[in-house]
């Protein structure tokens, strides 16, 4: 997938989970998605590597805490595999 095609994705998925894009560097999920995908080939970092799922079941998913995340003071993630925190409530 192209960084087009890819940032275009990125941005419909946050419209539809009401995520604020503002400030939001999608170049760097983008980059990020294609390295943790590359080190996947090496050692087992994830089960999902179809990129349209990696960008839902991944950053969606972590993204859609961050409306709780702004008044909170500390934030403990534990256990969450390749560092993707998930939507558990």
């Amino acid at each position: 997938m192209e960084i087009r095609e890819f940032e275009k994705m990125f941005i419909e998925e946050c419209e539809k989970n009401k995520i604020d894009i503002n400030g939001i560097d999608i170049e760097k999920f983008y980059k990020y998605m294609l390295g943790i995908i590359n080190w996947n080939e090496k050692i087992n970092v994830t089960a999902i590597t179809d990129e349209k799922e990696f960008l839902v079941k991944h950053f969606m998913d972590s993204l859609t805490i961050n409306c709780f995340l702004s008044s909170s003071k500390n934030v403990l993630d534990i256990g969450t595999g390749a560092g993707f925190p998930r939507n558990t409530y």
